[in-house]
């Protein structure tokens, strides 16, 4: 593969400090949305801090914007990953030891894959079980339970983008392999039985807050629900096991509610 020329002045690196201002403006990849592009326009203005770095002359600066205006589309947290390799193959490119060309296939080939996978740990999984279990804590805490899905939500959310975008520097290419060894597809299909089992104590307090007069009865007829879906999930799928949970809640709630 054809390289640029290689420089014969000091290595140029991207500091700190703009490292934080590129992953600071990440958070806001989607601010620019369009239909055209979809995230080029967030994604070239978060790695710009460090294109000014490493290019100072205008003219290939300008050339280095181009290759992130691009189309780009990911999920917003993966794409983090994708961003911190993107600074570190433009070191490369800024120092010679890489084609442009390599920057635009390394956003392209792994945008698609860390998008299903970004989709269904954060939106499918991770996303419902916090609101679940904020929805459990309403009766005690009021308004509070907003409060609580923040809290779970984004204690997994910011570090593990902050993980993705400093491992996607550190190591490019080789950002793949560690967010594999991560597990996090093998971790969704657990969070999608915690919402499912979230799910049926949320329906089950439904049916308590109805005040049947076999409430007992029914409250133990729904927990032996959820425990039955529970060790039926594999086959059962969460999805299911949701709207069961949800469809026992109702029924027994509007019957005598």
């Amino acid at each position: 593969m054809m390289r640029t020329a290689i420089s014969t002045g000091p290595a140029r690196r991207v500091s700190v400090r703009s490292l934080a201002r590129v992953f600071v403006r990440s958070l806001f990849l989607q601010a620019a949305w369009n239909p055209r592009g979809m995230q080029n326009l967030g994604f070239a203005d978060a790695i710009a801090p460090a294109l000014a770095e490493l290019y100072p002359d205008p003219a290939r600066r300008a050339e280095a914007v181009a290759r992130h205006l691009e189309f780009f589309n990911c999920h917003p947290y993966l794409a983090a990953a994708i961003l911190g390799g993107a600074v570190r193959l433009e070191e490369r490119v800024a120092n010679g030891e890489a084609s442009p060309q390599e920057v635009s296939s390394f956003k392209s080939a792994l945008g698609p894959p860390f998008a299903a996978l970004g989709d269904g740990f954060f939106w499918l999984a991770l996303r419902p079980v916090a609101a679940l279990a904020a929805a459990a804590t309403q009766p005690i805490l009021g308004m509070g339970c907003v409060a609580v899905f923040l809290v779970l939500y984004n204690a997994v959310h910011l570090p593990v983008r902050l993980w993705l975008f400093t491992t996607g520097y550190l190591r490019a290419e080789g950002v793949v392999e560690a967010v594999a060894r991560a597990h996090m597809s093998s971790g969704t299909p657990f969070l999608k039985a915690c919402g499912a089992a979230l799910a049926g104590a949320v329906a089950a307090r439904g049916v308590l807050d109805a005040r049947l007069a076999a409430g007992t009865f029914d409250a133990l007829l729904v927990a032996a629900t959820i425990v039955l879906a529970w060790a039926t999930l594999p086959r059962l799928g969460a999805t299911r096991a949701v709207y069961i949970a949800f469809g026992l809640g109702f029924l027994f709630g509007a019957r005598l509610a």
